[in-house]
């Protein structure tokens, strides 16, 4: 369980999330603030007693599918299992307003449950982060009819969700969608085929459609598309026109329900305005991403623990193989790599709870706030938005290219063994693989970073980092600081290039990625080890390790040019030849 509940979550529930601020933005200034943050470790540690226990089960049923009979998706016993064990406890659509029966917990607390499941059994988590992901969509978007029918259900647990995005023709490129709907009067009926749907059996489907009447006009683009609620059982009763044909067969990720899904003039709802769909589908798209790199921190997470383990246990040439240098230093490279993710996840949930208060307090005090305190509060909320969507696809893309890298590594500890099928580092591995594809690949993370970027999000998201560094200009972190505050200029002075070339920006943008990258991670950890001093090691582990590389990185931008687009089309030319 302590494990579970590591030290990096604790550090922030203690010391670097201001609770004090945040609850009493969101309830009031009479809020009992230590009653509240105590709610909150109790969810936590109740949610890392019971995935302890859930581990040893998902790993030995590991290869068990999701199977379909007669129409019904079949999820593997331990997924059942471990599904009715969070239902019992409450940990289920965790975010559902108190109104409709859930606990409308922070963003922080929700990811730290969300990679303390995808820790466990990624199975399990594709259920429910969907099922939260879904139920958080109908709340802000939603009728309020469609709220009342569906939301208590979400957060009971008896109803689950899935997102409908992908067809044949479009994956990414959302604009390709030509599932339809058309609309009877205040009725809405969908036709179409969906791909790759994760947690495929679930309830309640959010389907993004284009709508008839305009179906040729916005054909190519995101207008035109609206988003309906569809359920397999309708009101009445009576079963919907939804039907999974199939299910698809994985590499890893056996235990969740991959399915088409084909929808045979079904019924819908519409939720948010008519043709306005992607906007509504792009917040539940954002927290996915952010779900998603709390899977790979979870499975990251995994993958070390058992590294460690075994590099205790192994024994080679007389000692331990923890000991022999090399091995310690590829275990401090996997240590380094999470604790970088947890940071820039933990702080991309940091900003969204800042804001979830803000916008709460403005609300509620509506009567109450001056002039001058509403301009600054929504001064802060639009700072906080540009962070978060410039952090948003970096979160995804650091911890799942980074649970890549660590399973792969724990398997390299393993030695032969890790290629074995009864060990669990290659089952981790085999399911970490896809966090770098769904949700948007890392090459898509990295674009839509760069189109952030292109907008000016850096400008505020280092004078962010620069006020954190001015906090250690003197003392033990100091040097570390000032180092960091050099890096920042170095990625200014090489953005530059990116004005150039168009296609030449978009060539560069993982490296931009990791730069900025580079810059987050080490002021967020500056602020863990200013706070912790044990982790001053990490910290400065990290930069010595990552600032040649952003040094290299910033050269190669600047010095580079588009020409490099036709030398790649010449090498791509000769592996054709």
């Amino acid at each position: 369980m302590a494990d579970y509940l590591n030290s990096a979550m604790q550090l922030y529930m203690n010391e670097l999330i201001d609770w004090d601020t945040y609850f009493q933005r969101r309830k009031g200034e009479s809020v009992d603030v230590a009653e509240e943050k105590g709610a909150l470790l109790e969810v936590l540690r109740t949610c890392a007693a019971i995935c302890a226990d859930l581990e040893q089960a998902a790993r030995s049923e590991w290869d068990e599918e999701a199977r379909l009979e007669d129409g019904e998706v079949i999820l593997p016993k331990h997924v059942r299992d471990g599904y009715a064990r969070l239902r019992e406890a409450g940990l289920v659509a965790v975010r559902v307003s108190e109104e409709y029966g859930g606990f409308a917990l922070p963003n922080f607390v929700m990811n730290a449950v969300m990679q303390m499941v995808a820790r466990a059994d990624l199975a399990l988590h594709t259920v429910v982060g969907l099922q939260a992901g879904v139920a958080d969509d109908i709340e802000s978007f939603a009728s309020a009819d469609l709220r009342e029918r569906y939301l208590p259900g979400f957060a009971s647990g008896e109803l689950w969700g899935a997102m409908d995005l992908t067809e044949p023709q479009a994956g990414s490129d959302l604009g390709a969608i030509v599932t339809r709907a058309s609309s009877e009067g205040e009725r809405h009926f969908i036709e179409g085929q969906k791909i790759f749907i994760t947690n495929g059996g679930a309830q309640i489907h959010l389907v993004l459609a284009r709508d008839h009447d305009t179906f040729d006009a916005s054909k190519g683009t995101t207008e035109g598309l609206s988003l309906f609620l569809v359920p397999r059982t309708l009101p009445d009763g009576s079963p919907n026109a939804v039907k999974v044909e199939r299910l698809e067969e994985k590499m890893g990720l056996h235990g969740s329900a991959t399915a088409v899904v084909r929808f045979e003039r079904a019924e819908g709802f519409r939720v948010y305005e008519k043709g306005k769909g992607f906007k509504a589908m792009l917040q539940l798209m954002n927290n996915a991403r952010v779900g998603v790199a709390a899977q790979g921190v979870g499975i990251a997470e995994a993958a070390l623990a058992e590294a460690l383990r075994y590099s205790r246990e192994r024994e080679q040439f007389g000692k331990p193989i923890g000991e022999q240098p090399l091995m310690k230093s590829m275990l401090t490279r996997m240590t380094l790599a999470v604790e970088a993710s947890r940071a820039l996840l933990y702080r991309t949930c940091r900003y969204l709870d800042r804001n979830e208060a803000i916008e709460a307090y403005l609300k509620r005090e509506t009567d109450l706030i001056s002039d001058a305190e509403r301009a600054e509060l929504e001064r802060q909320l639009s700072r906080n938005t540009v962070c978060v969507r410039l952090l948003t696809p970096l979160a995804k893309f650091l911890a799942t290219e980074s649970c890549d890298e660590v399973t792969r590594m724990a398997i390299q500890v393993h030695g032969g063994i890790g290629f074995m099928r009864e060990t669990n580092v290659g089952k981790l591995h085999l399911d970490g693989i896809i966090t770098t594809i769904y949700e948007g690949t890392s090459e898509i993370q990295v674009s839509f970073a760069l189109k952030e970027i292109g907008r000016g999000a850096l400008a505020i998201v280092f004078e962010e980092l620069r006020e954190e560094l001015s906090k250690h200009e003197s003392g033990e972190l100091a040097e570390a600081a000032a180092r960091v505050g050099l890096a920042i200029d170095l990625i200014n002075d090489a953005s530059t290039a990116l004005l150039r070339d168009f296609n030449y920006a978009l060539l560069c943008a993982r490296l931009v990625a990791e730069m900025v990258v580079i810059a987050i991670v080490g002021t967020e950890l500056l602020a863990q080890a200013a706070a912790e001093q044990a982790r001053q090691d990490i910290v400065l582990s990290y930069l010595n390790r990552k600032l040649p590389e952003l040094e290299m990185y910033a050269r190669r931008v600047s010095e580079g040019g588009a020409e490099r687009l036709e030398r790649y089309d010449r090498i791509i030319a000769l592996a054709n030849s």
